[in-house]
């Protein structure tokens, strides 16, 4: 029987070691099965869920693209894209991710509604970067509409993609990751934050602009 993993997006900066709350070694033996992960807080994840299709208004008005595949009947379900990584007899590992939306032919949708309100806005976006960057790779698109939204005070940012963060500074740890998963167990030469200190520094810049000027929405 051939076990699957499949590593996704929204869990990609515990991959490469950018968490702030499980480290990559946890989240691997996690993945194996050696712990279990934390619960969710369902509240939270009830608020996230329910303030998505607000968020992905947000963005259509603020940008006046139409977002689509967002997950409603007339503008399409959400796309899950899947890449195969890793394979041998009984292991397999997969790349994937669901964007909250696609906007034209370059642009997907990722949208965050916090639980409790964020004003640093540069640290919010900075900690889900990885997921940002991660679905761009995947799904080939040049640039990401990140809304944050919250009640009276959303904001929605275009990212455009970082090769050199996605070559240099992500995929590497990714690659590893995945050979230790067809390996099944870690050792020394596995890289973290307590062995390898600057490998999970990125030093170069990670550009977003805030877009302020509010367009017409484009027709369906």
């Amino acid at each position: 029987m051939v076990k699957v993993y499949n590593l996704r997006a929204s869990m990609i900066a515990r991959v490469i070691g950018m968490d702030a709350y499980c480290s990559r070694q946890n989240h691997f033996e996690i993945l194996v099965g050696n712990k279990e992960d934390k619960p969710v807080n369902e509240e939270y994840v009830a608020h996230g869920n329910e303030c998505e299709k607000y968020g992905i208004a947000q963005v259509m008005i603020t940008t006046g693209e139409l977002v689509r595949n967002c997950g409603t009947e007339l503008l399409g379900e959400q796309v899950n894209t899947v890449r195969p990584l890793e394979r041998s007899d009984n292991i397999d590992v997969n790349l994937s991710c669901t964007p909250d939306g696609y906007v034209g032919s370059d642009g997907v949708v990722e949208v965050k509604a916090p639980y409790f309100v964020q004003d640093d806005y540069d640290k919010y976006i900075t900690r889900y970067l990885p997921q940002v960057y991660f679905q761009q790779y995947l799904t080939g698109r040049n640039h990401t509409y990140f809304c944050i939204y919250q009640m009276g005070n959303s904001k929605v940012f275009n990212i455009p993609y970082n090769k050199d963060y996605v070559d240099n500074f992500m995929l590497p740890k990714v690659y590893e990751f995945s050979r230790y998963l067809v390996k099944g167990e870690l050792d020394k030469d596995f890289k973290t934050k307590r062995n390898s200190k600057q490998d999970f520094i990125y030093k170069r810049e990670c550009p977003y602009t805030e877009i302020t000027n509010v367009k017409k929405v484009s027709n369906v």
